[in-house]
């Protein structure tokens, strides 16, 4: 039987919201990338960062957490409601913008802001050991996962990695992942993603099994696994 592992790279392989805050703080405030962190807001960012799962959704997200800071889940609905297609375009654009900067011309301070879990790790160790077939699915983009992971020395295929250049074009990451499978003939599956709406687009699909990583942004009080308690679940699952 054909399996795969499906995975998410922000908040599971790696936690990376330091850089978001960062650009999202210069380009919604201005601020200098590289000024100190108000670690109040930071914290602040990050609790309800579960919100977000993909870079349009910064566009609403931004004024709650840095103007705001009220009622933020509810008004955050009611903007999602209300959307700007073309604000939201050109925002992810001036977002990519700055961080293809930031990666260009300071590429040490970027590679600072990103670490790596021990999650990461021990999904390296079992690719090399046993070759299991891994499948990248993250809104970042492509680009940024790969040097990220060159820099680490993890081989994945760049052929492997499906970024927000190709998601975007499908609704939902589930209808992606299905897709995926049935076009290479994978009959079972596990996702591991650590914001509930990815992994609740698998729903329909008994063929994929889902892991909410509770290491990452998550949503408070949702079942999920840690990161021990995962890799376990996934050296099962290859058995």
């Amino acid at each position: 039987m054909k399996k795969i592992l499906f995975l998410d790279f922000d908040g599971v392989l790696f936690d990376t919201l330091k850089e978001v805050y960062l650009v999202n703080r210069c380009l919604y405030k201005g601020i200098s990338l590289f000024d100190e962190v108000d670690e109040k807001n930071y914290q602040l960012y990050s609790k309800f960062k579960y919100l977000v799962y993909n870079i349009w959704m910064f566009y609403y997200y931004n004024p709650l957490l840095f103007d705001d800071c009220k009622e933020i889940e509810k008004k955050f609905s009611n903007a999602l409601l209300n959307r700007n297609i073309k604000k939201e375009e050109e925002f992810c654009a001036e977002f990519l913008k700055i961080r293809a900067d930031l990666v260009k011309n300071n590429y040490d301070f970027w590679n600072s802001l990103e670490t790596p879990y021990n999650f990461f790790f021990e999904i390296k160790k079992i690719f090399e050991e046993k070759q299991i077939e891994i499948v990248v699915v993250s809104k970042k983009n492509k680009t940024s996962i790969l040097q990220r992971f060159a820099s680490y020395g993890f081989n994945l295929p760049a052929d492997k990695v499906f970024a927000r250049e190709i998601l975007d074009k499908y609704s939902t990451k589930g209808e992606f992942m299905i897709e995926y499978m049935r076009k290479n003939n994978f009959e079972e599956a596990i996702f591991v993603d650590d914001n509930n709406n990815n992994l609740k687009t698998c729903d329909k699909y008994s063929n994929i099994k889902q892991i909410l990583a509770l290491w990452g942004n998550s949503q408070p009080n949702l079942d999920g696994y840690n990161q021990e308690e995962a890799i376990v679940e996934i050296k099962k699952f290859f058995k």
